[in-house]
């Protein structure tokens, strides 16, 4: 049957792929524009965070979420991605599932539980949104990368077949995930310290990484994004800095100002990354922009078209979201 997962643990090949359709309720999957300003919803009464530079104010639209395990509830979100609809999803590792939310931040619908069969989750990392409302997500402790379909009512586990001759795919806790402009997958294989790129099927295109200090070298990565050129941003986060590739995963550059203990990123044209209790903001350059906090334990970040940036806490197991355009519109 065809193939619902790619990557287990270890360096050796792909080889084991099934097929499964289930529906989820609610059935229905929402349209949105969030072009317009997102409401306040769900508040929790925190003091909101504030831009910790002099620089302009960014404003606190509002909080939603809560610890627990009912939908819109949260045990550590870990991660989120945004799609182009303005739907927010969320990778809720302690609950291992899925949840799929309104740009308010009200509940739509949510999918996986704990286990290791198609389907299920040991700790979901990271998730990312790419055409045709194409899920990929890490799923941490069963080393692997799970990909849905949202087919009408149904939620399509999905990946072909393909020959498999080489040694190097396996995983070992993938733990961040992002899609380039034209398709291709990007993987942050943290126990094997790279990141890896493969095509939509599964079927591996590069890898580059093992544990050191150097230049393609990582000391614990942790997250990987891409901007709107189809550039890469790793999160080097034991080492403590972003490294930058090109498309074709030659170096660029790297930065290490201003950060303290970085671990998840996202990019547009701006690039925001969680930082011990605050989120900092660079340009494509690495030059620091600002900053917002303090959280917490910031973890997940994304943004949607550097106009919104949504942030999770994982000890507040919130997600608190920004409206940008005053600071970054000023660059």
């Amino acid at each position: 049957m065809p193939n619902a997962t790619f990557g287990r643990l270890g360096q050796s090949p792909i080889t084991n792929f099934s097929l499964c359709f289930f529906l989820f309720l609610p059935l229905f999957v929402s349209f949105y524009s969030c072009r317009s300003l997102p409401k306040l919803v769900h508040s929790n009464s925190r003091t909101s965070p504030q831009l910790e530079s002099n620089g302009p104010t960014i404003s606190f639209v509002g909080e939603f979420g809560g610890i627990g395990q009912s939908a819109g509830q949260f045990l550590h979100p870990i991660d989120l991605a945004t799609d182009v609809n303005g739907l927010i999803y969320v990778a809720d590792m302690g609950n291992n599932r899925i949840q799929v939310l309104s740009p308010e931040g009200d509940f739509q619908y949510e999918f996986g539980c704990q286990g290791w069969q198609v389907g299920e989750f040991d700790g979901p990392t990271d998730i990312v949104v790419g055409d045709q409302l194409t899920l990929f997500c890490t799923d941490g402790g069963n080393n692997r990368v799970q990909t849905y379909r949202v087919v009408d009512s149904q939620l399509q586990l999905f990946s072909p077949h393909y020959p498999m001759k080489t040694d190097t795919n396996r995983l070992d806790q993938p733990t961040g995930i992002s899609r380039s402009p034209t398709g291709e997958i990007y993987v942050v294989d943290q126990g094997h310290h790279r990141w890896l790129k493969f095509d939509t099927s599964g079927r591996l295109l590069f890898q580059c990484g093992r544990y050191g200090d150097g230049i393609n070298q990582f000391n614990q990565p942790t997250d990987v994004a891409t901007d709107r050129d189809g550039n890469l941003y790793i999160v080097d986060s034991g080492n403590g800095r972003i490294k930058k590739y090109d498309f074709s995963g030659n170096f660029i550059m790297q930065w290490s100002e201003n950060l303290h203990y970085p671990n998840r990123i996202a990019a547009y044209d701006f690039i925001y990354v969680t930082d011990k209790q605050s989120v900092k903001i660079f340009t494509s350059t690495g030059t620091y922009v600002t900053e917002i906090g303090p959280f917490d334990q910031p973890a997940g970040v994304a943004t949607f078209e550097d106009r919104y940036l949504y942030v999770t806490d994982l000890l507040r197991n919130t997600i608190s979201v920004f409206d940008l355009k005053s600071v970054l519109s000023n660059q």
